[in-house]
């Protein structure tokens, strides 16, 4: 679980933003995209409201299963469509592709694939450059490569611990790399991240 605990911070823009464009190419595969995103986010948000499933499955189980059966159809999509920016299915599908090739660990290669699409389009301005960030130190940290912008942490020290990168390149120069795309500094995102886990890992009292 500790590497989804950041994305909670990443994808509230892929979830809050206004309505798609009318003017998008592929407004069907928008939708589709849109709704792969719903289920792979399902058990997370479960997860964070510290809810059962109502059936008694294993939430992280239900997770991988999700991630495995989508990531067919995520190849079958960049064979047809190229990478779906912007202008294809809108900033909120795009955005939601990008989720569901980050969330392909088991398949690396489809990821490194993936992230030198994006590269371009977000050159083209037509894929988002945080998220382009995300994907870069996941593929890195799938590849046992330092981290260039801190994004995939784990918890640290004691109690619950405290976030801290993976891994990281330049230490010295990430607060600069990642204010070039716009990201906030890697120690307010540290931040975030240790609350979200700390919140996400204690129990709250039932409100039935």
């Amino acid at each position: 679980m500790e590497q989804l605990f950041p994305f909670l911070l990443a994808l509230s823009s892929a979830f809050t933003t206004a309505a798609q464009t009318p003017t998008i190419q592929y407004p069907r595969l928008s939708k589709t995209l849109d709704s792969l995103a719903y289920v792979d986010q399902w058990p997370m948000q479960q997860m964070f409201k510290q809810l059962p499933d109502s059936v008694g499955r294993n939430l992280e189980d239900v997770e991988k299963r999700n991630f495995a059966s989508h990531q067919p159809l995520l190849e079958k999509i960049v064979k047809q469509y190229g990478y779906p920016g912007f202008k294809q299915v809108g900033k909120k599908s795009s955005d939601n592709f990008w989720l569901l090739v980050q969330h392909a660990d088991a398949y690396p290669e489809f990821q490194r694939q993936v992230l030198k699409l994006m590269r371009a389009e977000v050159k083209r301005k037509n894929a988002n450059p945080i998220f382009y960030a995300y994907l870069t130190d996941r593929v890195a940290v799938n590849a046992n490569q330092p981290e260039e912008y801190g994004t995939q942490v784990k918890y640290e020290g004691p109690g619950l611990g405290k976030a801290v990168p993976k891994s990281l390149r330049d230490p010295q120069n990430v607060n600069r790399r990642r204010a070039a795309i716009g990201m906030e500094s890697l120690e307010s995102y540290l931040d975030s991240s240790t609350k979200l886990h700390i919140q996400m890992n204690t129990l709250h009292p039932s409100t039935n």
